[in-house]
């Protein structure tokens, strides 16, 4: 019987031009990482990938509001 849950050998879940090669560490307080464990649990997701879901609109939430700000700033 085979686990329909394992990935076949060269299968990859990260994201095409994702580097794989260069992980990036993260640390998290204990309630922190309870929380994206139990969210990427119910997305069916790892929690690296998940944290990386997280980055990635925090990222644009930030430029966003990094642009706004220096776009306001009047002319000198």
């Amino acid at each position: 019987m085979t686990d329909s849950k394992k990935p076949s050998p060269g299968y990859s879940r990260a994201p095409a031009g994702v580097l794989t090669a260069k992980p990036v560490a993260l640390r998290l307080m204990a309630e922190e990482r309870a929380t994206l464990e139990k969210i990427a649990l119910e997305q069916d997701r790892s929690m690296a990938s998940q944290a990386r879901i997280f980055f990635l609109r925090g990222l644009s939430e930030h430029l966003g509001s990094h642009s706004a700000r220096t776009s306001q700033r009047p002319s000198v």
